[in-house]
């Protein structure tokens, strides 16, 4: 009875941890990576969420311990592979030594570490067959949960910022905020809810998945993702060949006739979002706040009738086609012996992607799809603002690499260096690739170990499968297609900057691990498990202390940063903020927020006072900013103001000039610059010193400088919209203007 109630408190822990994550992820908009921190505006909101993510997985770490302490312990081939993870984290600390980015290093090691612990809980899950078999479950409720919020958010009964966009049509983002990130999860929930309505004996729950398969199918349509459409094809192909024939042919059917039933209201629907969209962006030009609609009031209550209905629909064909089409598939099925049979609907399938990548060009086809859709499809090409952008990104990540090709950067490199590598001014705090993130945050050492590792974690996993009858198949399939489809989409977008899917990937690897249950060695002796024992135990409490230290450190800067930000609004004393701050500094020494702010602070006592102590001040928290965080972007301005105050005039122009050289499409660089040597030109001049004719030539270079770069803008092809304009300015012009007009006198 012990062990039984052991268990049951096990499963249950396991149970309110998964809950939590997805918690934590449902109103944190997925648990996205994106910090921000060398931003202009140094957006910090996602910082928090991470933080909770990161204690959460310390209570997953006691979870594995306690498994380490329980009598019944012996090693297996599964925990080969929670050891070996461990050099994903490695990997992670070994860069971090070389980062372009400290903070942001810091917190990879953190979140790399984060990634090892689940992967090693998920090899433990294995031992608990309605863990196995309820997650799936557990995965659709929240997604369901995301999808009817998505809805909301669609159709104006509630508001979060950028759950919709529009780009050719209105796009619908739901929790995450990113259209592509959402096609991903409905991509897999399309998939599991297939599994699921094959698999469950019960009547009800198939019919619910298939009442809620019109929802995520239409779902993912308003996602308008072209890069969910671009790797539907391979993920629909790896998965049907996970599967035998009768499942196969049930899997096209249910999605066949979903997907007919879902273009039925998509139009409806893409209208009435796009209301919606008008509405948000009339509010937010009138500076008010969005005016949230019941969802019983008109016009949001015909839509979701819309929705209602034809999920009724469909959940009366499935019914139909569970009672009358599935048993004579069954029957027909039994009579085919072929060993060939379980490949015929893929083969057919790719040769139906072929032809129709084929014939998209042809009206016939595309008339069949709504206007937007077909728009979307037929834009698909290499100068495409979205493909171009990305293949852009991609060579510039290459060219970051290259300054440390072995063992990378850090974590944050692209964040903290793109904009000195850019080719173009594009916006982009993402590389919009995982392969490339981690070529430049871990190098080719990093891509060895982690894509080496995943393929050896999928090969023995897909043999072990195999091997197994339908049942186990039926169980373990949705920790196989959750990391697939996941890892394959983020090969061309950044899926894996939100640690709701990296977590959920690494997860389900470790599940695919965990089935190697082979023993290793003989069993173990009481001395044996007495030293395992005490070693999970420092162990545990080892990483505990890696994980709650820093993050604890990192939480209360951020709380000592928002309180100063607050007191500011208040008009609280100088001396206050100033005190709030050094207490959050005190805890995080490195902070870059902070060291800036107080940066900041200081010069403006400066300004107002024209007192020197307030100047040194602020000079010395610059250069601890410089030394900390050196291509922290916010402090570059800073850099040159203080250095000009202290008198150094030519070194803080040396200073401005060198920033040039790295953001070379920061316009506001560019007028400084140009400001402060026309006026030192005109003083030179009116002197008749020579050393005019260098600052004349240094007005000179900057225009042509600046004239170099616009070209390339101009250069672009005509389907790239930039967000961050670039172009010789009024300033750097007539600069170089009346340096070239005296010249010529």
């Amino acid at each position: 009875m012990r062990k039984q109630n052991t268990v049951s408190a096990m499963e249950w822990f396991a149970w309110v941890m998964i809950g939590i994550l997805f918690l934590i992820a449902r109103n944190n908009n997925g648990i996205f990576q994106g910090i921000g921190l060398h931003s202009a505006g140094v957006n910090l909101i996602y910082e928090k969420p991470i933080i909770y993510s990161l204690f959460l997985t310390t209570a997953v770490v006691v979870w594995i311990g306690i498994h380490m302490f329980h009598k019944q312990f012996q090693l297996e081939r599964r925990m080969v592979f929670a050891a070996i993870a461990s050099l994903m984290c490695i990997v992670y600390v070994i860069s971090s030594f070389n980062a372009e980015s400290p903070f942001l290093a810091q917190y990879g090691v953190l979140i790399s570490l984060m990634v090892v612990i689940f992967f090693i809980a998920g090899t433990f899950f294995i031992q608990y067959d309605r863990l196995i078999i309820h997650f799936p479950k557990m995965y659709l409720i929240f997604g369901y949960i995301v999808v009817i919020y998505g809805f909301q958010n669609l159709l104006g009964n509630a508001y979060l910022l950028d759950s919709l966009s529009f780009i050719d049509g209105i796009r619908i983002t739901s929790i995450f905020q990113y259209a592509n990130a959402y096609a991903v999860l409905l991509l897999t929930m399309w998939i599991v809810m297939l599994v699921e309505i094959i698999r469950s004996p019960n009547k009800w729950f198939r019919m619910l998945h298939g009442f809620m398969l019109v929802p995520v199918l239409v779902s993912f349509l308003l996602t308008l993702s072209r890069g969910a459409l671009i790797v539907l094809p391979v993920v629909a192909i790896v998965t049907l060949l996970m599967f035998k024939f009768k499942q196969q042919v049930l899997i096209i059917v249910y999605s066949v006739v979903g997907m007919g039933l879902s273009l039925l209201i998509y139009t409806h629907l893409e209208q009435a979002g796009t209301k919606v969209f008008e509405r948000i962006q009339q509010a937010r030009a009138e500076q008010v706040a969005f005016d949230t609609k019941s969802v019983f009031s008109s016009p949001a209550i015909t839509s979701w009738l819309y929705i209602i209905g034809v999920s009724i629909i469909m959940a009366i064909f499935l019914y139909l086609i569970v009672k009358y089409v599935e048993p004579r598939i069954t029957s027909r099925v039994e009579k085919i012996t072929s060993v060939w049979i379980d490949r015929v609907v893929p083969i057919s399938l790719i040769c139906v992607f072929i032809i129709g990548a084929i014939a998209i060009t042809s009206d016939w086809i595309t008339q069949l799809l709504p206007a937007i859709i077909r728009t979307r499809v037929e834009d698909v090409n290499f100068q495409t603002h979205s493909v171009y952008e990305r293949l852009t990104m991609y060579k510039d990540a290459i060219e970051i690499w290259k300054g440390s090709p072995i063992i990378g950067s850090g974590a944050g490199t692209w964040e903290a260096v793109y904009e000195q590598h850019q080719s173009y001014s594009y916006q982009s705090a993402q590389t919009h690739g995982y392969l490339t993130q981690l070529l430049i945050d871990v190098g080719l050492l990093g891509i060895i170990v982690y894509f080496g590792f995943i393929a050896v974690i999928t090969f023995v996993y897909i043999r072990y499968y195999r091997k197994a009858n339908e049942t186990e198949r039926n169980k373990l399939i949705f920790y196989f297609i959750v990391p697939m489809t996941t890892l394959v989409h983020s090969l061309i977008d950044f899926e894996m900057s939100y640690i709701l899917y990296m977590v959920l990937v690494f997860l389900c690897l470790g599940v695919m691990a965990g089935t190697q249950r082979q023993p290793l060695g003989s069993s173990l002796s009481k001395q044996a498990r007495v030293k395992i024992k005490w070693g999970a135990c420092a162990i545990v409490v080892a990483i505990i202390m890696v994980i709650a230290i820093p993050s604890s450190k990192h939480l209360n800067s951020i709380n000592k940063m928002k309180q100063s930000e607050s007191d500011m609004r208040k008009n609280v004393s100088f001396d206050i903020i100033v005190q709030t701050l050094k207490d959050g500094l005190s805890q995080d020494k490195k902070n870059p927020v902070l060291l800036h702010q107080l940066t900041a602070l200081n010069y403006d006592a400066y300004s107002q006072t024209q007192d020197k102590k307030y100047l040194d001040t602020a000079n010395e928290y610059l250069i601890k900013l410089n030394k900390y965080e050196p291509n922290y972007r916010p402090a570059v301005e800073m850099g040159y103001s203080i250095t000009a105050s202290l008198g150094e005039r030519d070194k803080a122009m040396d200073i401005l000039l060198n920033d040039i050289k790295r953001y070379p499409f920061d316009q506001s660089l560019y007028n400084i610059a140009a400001s402060e040597l026309l006026n030192k030109w005109i003083v030179l001049q009116a002197a008749g010193s020579s050393d005019q004719e260098v600052v004349a030539k240094h007005i000179i270079d900057l225009h042509e400088t600046m004239k170099s770069y616009e070209q390339k803008i101009i250069d672009l092809p005509d389907t790239i919209t930039l967000l961050n304009r670039f172009a010789v300015s009024d300033v750097v012009r007539e600069a170089a203007s009346k340096v070239q007009e005296q010249q010529g006198n």
